[in-house]
């Protein structure tokens, strides 16, 4: 018989280190990519957070001042509702229905991230039509056949949901944001109105927009709110980690704060800065990002950022 020949144990040792070997390449080649692919994914879905929120703000902001821009008069509510209570009787601001900036805003419980700022979009909503015959808003009370405003049925203008409205004159000569106090019936503003209305002018359901970014430390988010219509604050876009605002006005120059410049504003610039939901592993953010009056210097932290910036123009306010 023939003697039979296999592996030394040498050599079985040998074969075994340069599998292992061999398998710790693969595994770590395998780690990069994945990694990569974490990485990338999480950059890709902060840049789709970062154009979904800047196409939805600009559009409102489009529409700032639409019809409200005739109203010539400041109106005292509560225009920012930070506290989210809905109560108009406090925390009042007196603005014309345009635009109201909150400015690297720092109040504790108002759930707003400290040193961001706020903005108030206010604009004719959807829903709205000429007043018909019989229908009129003389002596500061509104007397109206019907509140259902664009034709679906249903009551567009009320005391708790819908509470704001807009009376427009047909020539567009002058117009009145007002607040509703009743829940049916004649309606009665408070601070009355400055003109009078009767058939053939216009009257709109009003939008009050407000954005913010909340405070939630781990996952910051774009909020949007409706205060026209009381939907309460929904996420526009997660991880966003700043937002500021700079104002041109008629005159070319550009501020911070508009506050009781607000007719005069032509553009809005948008500094909006987003981050990646995770940190990433090995990497710290050594960057300077510049936008407004606040820049973020160093945050010296995992999370991958991106900033943009876009301008837009308030093509209804000063009309």
């Amino acid at each position: 018989m023939h003697k039979q020949k296999g592996f030394t144990l040498l050599e079985l040792l040998v074969a075994v280190a340069l599998g292992l070997v061999i398998m710790a390449a693969v595994f770590k080649t395998f780690k990069s990519q994945q990694d990569s692919y974490v990485v990338q994914d999480q950059v890709a879905a902060m840049q789709q957070n970062l154009r979904a929120a800047m196409y939805v703000l600009t559009r409102d902001l489009q529409l700032a001042g639409y019809y409200s821009n005739f109203d010539r008069n400041p109106c005292s509510i509560d225009w920012d509702d930070h506290d989210n209570d809905n109560n108009t009787s406090t925390g009042t601001e007196s603005i014309r229905p345009l635009i109201y900036a909150g400015n690297n805003v720092s109040a504790s419980g108002d759930d707003i991230k400290n040193n961001t700022d706020t903005i108030v979009i206010v604009k004719a909503g959807e829903e709205g039509r000429t007043l018909a015959a019989g229908e009129e808003a003389t002596g500061g009370v509104i007397k109206l056949s019907s509140r259902d405003l664009d034709g679906d049925g249903q009551a567009d203008l009320n005391n708790t949901t819908k509470k704001f409205g807009l009376l427009v004159k047909s020539d567009l000569r002058t117009a009145d944001f007002f607040e509703v106090n009743t829940a049916s019936g004649n309606i009665t503003p408070p601070g009355g109105l400055s003109e009078n209305y009767t058939a053939g002018d216009l009257i709109f359901r009003a939008d009050v927009i407000i954005y913010k970014i909340d405070e939630n430390s781990t996952h910051p988010s774009l909020r949007r709110k409706n205060l026209g219509n009381n939907t309460g604050f929904r996420v526009i876009a997660e991880d966003i980690d700043n937002i500021q605002f700079r104002y041109q006005l008629n005159d070319g120059t550009w501020t911070d704060n508009p506050t009781g410049n607000e007719a005069r504003v032509r553009a809005v610039e948008i500094f909006m800065l987003a981050r990646t939901a995770h940190t990433i592993r090995g990497y710290t953010d050594p960057n300077t990002y510049n936008f407004a009056d606040n820049p973020l210097t160093n945050p010296s932290d995992g999370y991958r950022r991106k900033l943009i910036c876009s301008t837009v123009k308030t093509r209804n306010i000063g009309l």
